[in-house]
């Protein structure tokens, strides 16, 4: 589940339990929007994290390059120990900001999964492991032969 504390300054998605490609579109359309009406700080509370797909930390990369360009940043605040973990595997332990911070206080909102049609997923997928093959280094790597197999099973 991921609850969202909407403040005018500052989003933040407090993620329990699995952060998958089922909540990646609704995550994105959230932020996007956040981020296009002038929020400037987005964060992923993920002290409650258990498991995170690629596809979701390739949603969060390109949330963090939109974030970037539009002055802002985004950060993973108190990421759990399985958190952590997921991304060091991913070879993407180095690329977010990590803070260290109390959880959000005030109002929040259940952020509903959206259920794209197929063709809608495989394009969300196929963007976000294309994030993650454009990081520098080994993760690069990893994903880039992922990327090639999607293209090849994805309709554009």
């Amino acid at each position: 589940m991921i609850r969202v504390h909407d403040e005018s300054e500052q989003i933040t998605f407090d993620v329990e339990g699995r952060a998958t490609m089922l909540e990646s579109r609704a995550v994105q359309e959230t932020a996007s929007a956040a981020i296009a009406r002038g929020v400037r700080r987005v964060r992923f509370d993920l002290r409650d994290c258990t498991t995170m797909d690629s596809t979701f930390s390739g949603t969060l990369l390109a949330l963090a390059r939109r974030a970037s360009a539009s002055g802002g940043d985004l950060a993973l605040v108190s990421p759990s120990s399985r958190a952590r973990e997921l991304l060091g595997q991913m070879g993407l332990d180095d690329f977010y900001a990590i803070e260290l911070a109390p959880r959000a206080k005030g109002e929040t909102r259940d952020l509903e999964p959206s259920w794209p049609k197929p063709e809608e997923l495989g394009r969300l997928i196929l963007e976000a492991h294309e994030e993650l093959a454009g990081v520098p280094g080994p993760a690069a790597e990893v994903f880039r032969p992922v990327v090639d197999a999607l293209r090849r099973n994805i309709p554009p």
